[in-house]
């Protein structure tokens, strides 16, 4: 769902509500309804209750509007001195390890420097082939991370990662599901462990902090309420002493793009961002918001390019 807020004197902020079925806890229906009586007459102003990804869209729109009638982008409206490119890491796809470490190559070639690789995918065996496939690849200098989307067991995820951490993996998402397995297994893991479903609302994100459950946290400002909710979250996380990935829940330019100005506003730098996904949808909402040389590009005025 796009929304455009528009001011007294023309300019136009846009923000994008993108559930994601099995992530966040509403449907597109849900988040439109939510934006609707928003801007209902009736509203008191606040941001949509009930709806995280139509509070997302709300808090990104006021943002890109606040920019805009700077004169400025998103970015540097929240922090003067942030960058205004951002590398981003790419994910490899495939069906068979050749192909993963094809797809891995190619994002190497294009300036990537920070690779996802799915595991937790037909046995421990066959992720020890798709990840050796891939650093024999792309070499040492490109990093490697891990997603396992929570499909292993916590004996599974243990012996895995054991083996796996050969391969200098920078950080593995989600091994096993739920944040009290995450913090067990950490305790005992080769690989750093990364909090991404099992933390998909602001109170489980402060849960996994406060639980010890990660070493990295994963936010997607969509399914977060959006760019200001996130920036709370990242700073708690880090005064706790975890590294922070901003990443896109799949949804279109718009909202890459005002995670991409998250990323940068906050120096969510390092551990690269996840946002190299707008080549995955069929269709986009805006102008795709593509990495150039790894790297996403952020421009002057507000969030970037308008719809087509």
């Amino acid at each position: 769902v796009l929304l455009a807020l528009e001011d007294e004197n023309g300019h136009t902020g846009l923000g994008e509500a993108a559930p994601l079925a099995g992530f966040t806890p509403e449907t597109v229906d849900d988040a439109e309804a939510a934006l609707h009586r928003w801007a209902s007459d009736d509203s008191n102003g606040d941001l949509p209750d009930g709806s995280p990804t139509a509070r997302a869209a709300v808090d990104s729109a006021l943002l890109d509007l606040a920019a805009r009638v700077a004169g400025t982008s998103v970015h540097r409206l929240l922090a003067p001195d942030s960058p205004d490119r951002v590398a981003v890491a790419a994910l490899a796809t495939g069906a068979t390890p050749d192909d993963v470490a094809a797809s891995a190559a190619e994002a190497a070639a294009s300036g990537h420097v920070a690779i996802k690789v799915k595991v937790g995918v037909g046995g421990i065996d066959a992720d020890l082939d798709r990840v050796a496939a891939v650093r024999e690849r792309v070499g040492t200098d490109v990093r490697i991370r891990l997603d396992a989307n929570g499909a292993w067991s916590a004996s599974e995820a243990l012996r895995g990662l054991e083996r796996l951490a050969v391969y200098d993996p920078e950080f593995v998402e989600e091994p096993v599901a739920g944040l009290e397995a995450l913090a067990a297994l950490r305790l005992a893991s080769p690989v750093p462990i990364a909090v991404d479903e099992s933390a998909g609302s602001p109170e489980e994100v402060a849960r996994a902090v406060s639980l010890g459950a990660a070493d990295v946290v994963v936010l997607k400002p969509s399914a977060l309420g959006g760019p200001s909710a996130s920036a709370e979250l990242a700073a708690r996380a880090r005064n706790a002493g975890l590294d922070v990935v901003v990443t896109s829940l799949l949804e279109g330019s718009v909202g890459i793009r005002a995670a991409a100005h998250l990323a940068s506003a906050i120096g969510a730098l390092d551990p690269l961002p996840g946002l190299a996904t707008a080549s995955l949808l069929d269709e986009d909402i805006a102008a795709p918001c593509r990495p150039i040389d790894g790297m996403l590009y952020l421009g002057t005025d507000g969030v970037g390019p308008a719809t087509d």
